[in-house]
C-alpha cells in the first residue's frame, strides 16, 4: 500500500512539474530575429550583408555581424535581448570604411571617425559604440596608435584623450 501512495505522490509531482514547466513552443519570445535584422538594416542604409544572428540567453543578448560593402569589413550589433534596444556597436576588422547611423539622436560613425582622427593622428587599430555605465552617456571611444579617444554620441565633444 505504501508503494502504491509513493508512486502516485511521484506521478502526481512528475505531471505538475511538466505542466509548470515551459516548452520553447509555448515559452514567451523576449525579442525577435527579424527586428534586430530590420533595426541593423536601418543602421546600415542596407549597405552590408547579415553574416550572422546569435541569440545568446546566457549573456542576455542579441549579436548581429555585417559585411558591409566594398572593403568595409565586418561590423557587430549587439542588442539587449528583452528589448532589442541597442547595447554596442563594434568594428572588427581593420578596414573602417563605412557609415553607420545608429539614430536616437546620436551622431553617425562618420562624423566621430572625423573628429577622432582630427584630435589624434594615426590610424584606427578599434572602434566602438556604447553606453558608458558610469554616466549613462552614449560613447564612441576609438583606439588610434597608443591612444584613446572617447566622443560623446550625443554632441560630438570630445570627453577625453588618453595616451
Amino acid at each position: 500500500m505504501l508503494k502504491h501512495i509513493l508512486f502516485s505522490l511521484f506521478l502526481s509531482g512528475t505531471i505538475l512539474l511538466t505542466a509548470c514547466s515551459e516548452s520553447s513552443t509555448t515559452a514567451p519570445t523576449s525579442g525577435g530575429q527579424d527586428d534586430v535584422i530590420s533595426k541593423t538594416t536601418t543602421m546600415t542604409k542596407g549597405s552590408g550583408s547579415v553574416l550572422s544572428t546569435v541569440k545568446n540567453d546566457d549573456t542576455q543578448h542579441w549579436e548581429v555581424r555585417v559585411d558591409m560593402l566594398g572593403d568595409g569589413g565586418i561590423v557587430k550589433f549587439e542588442y539587449q535581448l528583452n528589448s532589442n534596444e541597442l547595447r554596442e556597436v563594434k568594428g572588427l576588422s581593420s578596414s573602417f570604411e563605412y557609415e553607420i547611423e545608429p539614430g536616437n539622436g546620436l551622431i553617425n560613425y562618420s562624423t566621430a571617425k572625423s573628429i577622432a582622427l582630427g584630435a589624434v593622428n594615426g590610424n584606427i587599430i578599434e572602434w566602438k559604440l556604447e553606453k558608458d555605465l558610469s554616466d549613462n552617456m552614449w560613447q564612441y571611444r576609438f583606439e588610434i596608435g597608443t591612444a584613446e579617444v572617447r566622443i560623446n554620441a550625443a554632441n560630438g565633444n570630445i570627453v577625453r584623450i588618453k595616451n
